[in-house]
């Protein structure tokens, strides 16, 4: 048996074994007191009986004024060393034999009947009980019946010496039983310790086993797998993170350098040191987007961003995106054709959703030609893109959701991109539970729809 008095089993156990032994020094004192009061009501109880028995047989019907007379009793009563006188006008005229030689204290009754307690060390060392009653029928008769306590003392030290041999054995038992159910309760918080100091940044899918009954211990290994869930994604993340910025930016990174180190090589007009400039400027604004919408991915963490959540409106957060690449569709010379835009309100992070219906707009422009047409619409708590533009091969439709993967655009120039757009789109519907469907024809175009749930 371990004990560390650190240990919530050792405080536990601590206090309930307090508890134990108050309970039982309680039982005791309660049972002893009972058992006292119990003794003595039965104790006088039996004087009050014998005092009628030595009228009956004694007194009633006999002249007792002349001489001391003899109680002529010959059966045992019901307690032991009982002891027997009767006065007549306070003269003595009736003794047990066992008060031959002695008397008891005399004593008359202030009413008809009492009880004293009274010491007599000439008949015994222990104190006498004595009840005085006084005759119904003749008042000159006053009947002394006592007895010792030293039956009621054996009887009592019988209960503490029972007392101090049984209440340890009980108390030992009673605690070696609690050490034991404490084992047991709290064997899924060891299990737990356990699990959680096994864990480590290598292992983060690990999860704690537990019954589910309910109890407090069920819901602290539903939170701390819940927090590890939260842990495994936000390094998942960070990992993730570092690995497309890692694969990401050393294209660019290299272009950048290369240009650089080819302007510098030789003396160069200020026209070729403006275009080198101009492309690695390109080139810095593709990584800063690039670097902003990688790090706008590994922010999204469900339970954060759903803790959030509020009332939007779809329509006004729709238009706002709209209006954002309308200079640009009419630079390509595109049309954005909106044909129906309903009130609709959905429960949502605005930004996220913002992102989401620009990503889809600025997608469709991208691969759209000039002189085609975009169509936006809004509508039962679906949101509908359709483009005129080159369209996706079947082959590629399950893919363009995957982070940094992009179709071949050689086939359309002037679209650009770091495949992140779409990624970012399907995560964020994710978030909203939004379920998103894809249509798309090579040469015809493409039509998305992103379908919330109603609130």
């Amino acid at each position: 048996m371990t004990f560390d008095i650190r240990s919530v089993k050792s405080k536990i156990f601590l206090s309930y074994g307090g508890i134990l032994i108050l309970v039982v020094i309680f039982f005791n004192a309660t049972f002893y007191y009972f058992a006292q009061s119990y003794f003595y009501k039965n104790t006088i109880h039996a004087l009050k009986s014998i005092s009628l028995d030595v009228f009956a047989d004694d007194i009633q019907g006999k002249n007792l004024t002349k001489g001391v007379a003899l109680a002529i009793h010959k059966y045992e009563f019901s307690i032991r060393n009982v002891y027997i006188q009767a006065l007549y006008k306070d003269k003595i005229v009736l003794k047990s034999k066992n008060l031959k030689d002695y008397e008891l204290p005399r004593y008359r009754p202030k009413r008809d009947s009492d009880i004293v307690h009274v010491k007599a060390n000439n008949i015994s060392k222990y104190e006498l009980i004595m009840y005085s009653t006084m005759i119904a029928n003749n008042k000159n008769y006053t009947v002394q019946i006592a007895t010792t306590i030293q039956e009621e003392k054996q009887h009592l030290a019988r209960i503490i010496n029972m007392f101090i041999v049984g209440d340890p054995i009980f108390i030992v038992i009673m605690l070696l039983v609690i050490y034991k159910m404490l084992q047991d309760i709290l064997k899924p918080m060891n299990t737990m310790t356990k699990t959680a100091r096994e864990i480590s940044i290598t292992d983060l899918d690990r999860r704690i086993k537990y019954v589910d009954n309910g109890d407090e211990f069920a819901q602290l290994a539903k939170t701390f797998n819940k927090m590890l869930f939260r842990l495994q994604s936000s390094f998942n993340q960070v990992k993730r993170f570092s690995q497309d910025a890692s694969h990401q930016l050393k294209t660019p990174l290299a272009a950048i350098r290369v240009q650089t180190d080819v302007a510098l090589k030789t003396n160069r007009d200020i026209s070729d040191y403006k275009s080198v400039l101009r492309s690695i400027n390109s080139e810095i604004i593709y990584l800063h987007n690039m670097v902003d919408n990688l790090l706008l991915l590994t922010q999204m963490d469900d339970e954060i961003v759903q803790k959030s959540f509020k009332k939007v409106e779809l329509d006004t957060v729709l238009i706002n995106a709209v209006e954002e690449f309308v200079l640009i569709a009419d630079k390509k010379k595109i049309n954005l054709n909106i044909e129906d835009i309903e009130r609709t309100i959905i429960k949502a992070e605005s930004t996220l959703v913002s992102v989401l219906c620009s990503n889809l707009i600025d997608n469709a422009i991208k691969y759209t030609p000039k002189d085609k047409m975009v169509s936006i619409e809004l509508k039962e708590n679906k949101i509908t893109i359709e483009d005129e533009g080159i369209g996706i091969e079947k082959k590629d439709i399950d893919a363009i959701f995957d982070r940094f993967y992009r179709v071949n655009s050689g086939r359309f120039e002037g679209a650009g991109g770091y495949g992140l757009g779409l990624s970012m789109v399907k995560i964020i519907a994710n978030l909203h539970n939004a379920a998103i469907n894809i249509q798309s024809k090579i040469g015809v175009g493409t039509k998305i729809e992103v379908i919330f749930p109603t609130i």
